[in-house]
């Protein structure tokens, strides 16, 4: 196991993380500079000094060991006192979540053969002693032709058969099943993939030949579910004898690792710098006027700004306030903050007049007062009246969203202490800008 290193770029001196891969910041597309390759590295918080941080130690350093095509490959550990990060293979392809939210459930044969590769998986994992997540988001169908398990810690208590059910009947219905304690997967809106009928109703499913298999595996009662001999005759019946059959058009994304992820959605980014930035909001509605300046302090909720990794309580005045860093041991490119202003305008015209402003005097400047590089403001579509953006990079990256709500200017500015250009700061200003907004028009 490898320590931090001090380096305000790298992890351990080695790793550059590129991109959050889920919203709750625990997953991330990196690049390892030493061998030149993508890697994707999981955050895993550590419990207490005790028999539970034992057994999670020991499921890490078991699944180090483990070498399978069915399973990410976990290529390093580094350490700290209160978290690892787990460096793992970066899998290329679709978790089954994503595949049947875009293209709707597989046929039986397909969803079987999936079964059997997970069970293979589950297999292999055991003989090492290693417990694998095996539900519908660590699933992924990679490029390759792999069905690959990219959860590499089982949440404590989960029951594995029962997780495989729910994979099944996810794949073959197109939706996740209603199975009591067990997390549904949710669309990139953030609605739950199950229906809405289905989350307070049974398990039971229409798919053909497996229906009996996948019930069974769905039962509360756990001496009524299958073991894993059952399982395998039941899906070698249905899965096609002949080689295994394609995937099904896999996008090329980066899979997320060692952990089970919710998807998230909210903001959508094209990485060209030519197009304009375009946040997907509900259509908005000028509020009107502003009489006097609102509190900025309430234009975010606590979970809100935990998405955020930064503090709850902010510092500075009331129409500029600044939230620093969740965790200040962090290396300088996972640091964020989040600073916020307001600037309250006679008129509507007075408020865009000033933006214009801006805008011209920030396409005649190629660095800002401290000399870091930054970039014109560009326009944003979905973000009140109108908006704009702007980066500066140097020693860290940040971005500035400048929103008009009527007569009311609200500045936003998201970044972290070091590190290059990032997609994911860029997507939580923007991201932060639209809760700001969406604040501002609800409460006025």
């Amino acid at each position: 196991m490898t320590d931090v290193s001090p380096d305000p770029g790298l992890l351990a001196g080695r790793y550059r993380l590129l991109e959050r891969r889920d919203h709750t910041g625990t997953s991330w597309r990196a690049r390892d500079e030493l061998l030149g390759r993508e890697v994707t590295i999981a955050e895993v918080r550590l419990p207490p000094p005790g028999p539970v941080r034992d057994r999670l130690l020991a499921q890490i350093r078991a699944a180090a060991d483990l070498r399978h095509p069915g399973v990410t490959t976990l290529h390093d550990v580094i350490s700290a006192p209160d978290r690892m990060w787990l460096v793992a293979e970066a899998v290329t392809g679709r978790s089954l979540v994503q595949i049947v939210r875009h293209e709707g459930p597989l046929p039986p044969e397909r969803a079987a053969e999936v079964g059997l590769r997970v069970l293979d998986a589950l297999n292999a994992a055991h003989e090492r002693g290693v417990n694998l997540a095996a539900t519908p988001d660590t699933v992924v169908l990679a490029a390759d032709g792999r069905v690959v398990l990219t959860g590499i810690l089982n949440p404590s208590g989960a029951d594995e058969m029962r997780d495989l059910g729910t994979t099944l009947f996810t794949a073959m219905e197109g939706r996740a099943p209603s199975t009591g304690s067990v997390t549904v997967p949710r669309m990139a809106d953030g609605s739950p993939l199950a229906a809405p009928s289905d989350l307070t109703g049974g398990v039971t499913t229409g798919s053909g030949v497996l229906a009996p298999i996948v019930e069974g595996l769905l039962a509360a009662d756990p001496s009524q579910r299958p073991d894993a001999t059952s399982v395998r005759l039941a899906l070698e019946q249905v899965s096609p004898k002949p080689a295994r059959s394609p995937l099904r058009s896999p996008l090329v994304i980066a899979a997320v690792a060692a952990v089970v992820l919710a998807v998230a959605g909210g903001v959508v980014w094209g990485l060209t710098r030519s197009s304009a930035p375009v946040v997907e909001v509900a259509p908005y509605v000028d509020p009107g006027p502003f009489a006097g300046k609102p509190a900025a302090k309430g234009l975010f909720t606590a979970e809100q700004l935990g998405q955020l990794g930064v503090r709850t309580d902010p510092t500075g005045p009331d129409d500029h306030l600044i939230w620093g860093t969740a965790n200040d041991n962090d290396p300088g490119n996972l640091k964020r903050q989040l600073a916020v202003e307001e600037k309250l305008y006679p008129s509507a015209a007075e408020a865009s007049e000033a933006l214009a402003r801006r805008v011209a005097t920030a396409a005649k400047k190629r660095t800002n007062d401290y000399g870091s590089a930054q970039t014109p403001l560009r326009p944003v579509g979905g973000l009140g009246n109108e908006a704009v953006v702007g980066e500066v990079s140097g020693g860290g990256y940040s971005v500035t969203v400048i929103v008009r709500v009527n007569n009311l200017l609200l500045f936003v500015q998201y970044q972290n202490s070091a590190g290059p250009a990032d997609e994911e700061i860029m997507r939580n200003a923007l991201t932060a800008a639209r809760w700001g907004v969406e604040s501002l028009t609800r409460d006025h």
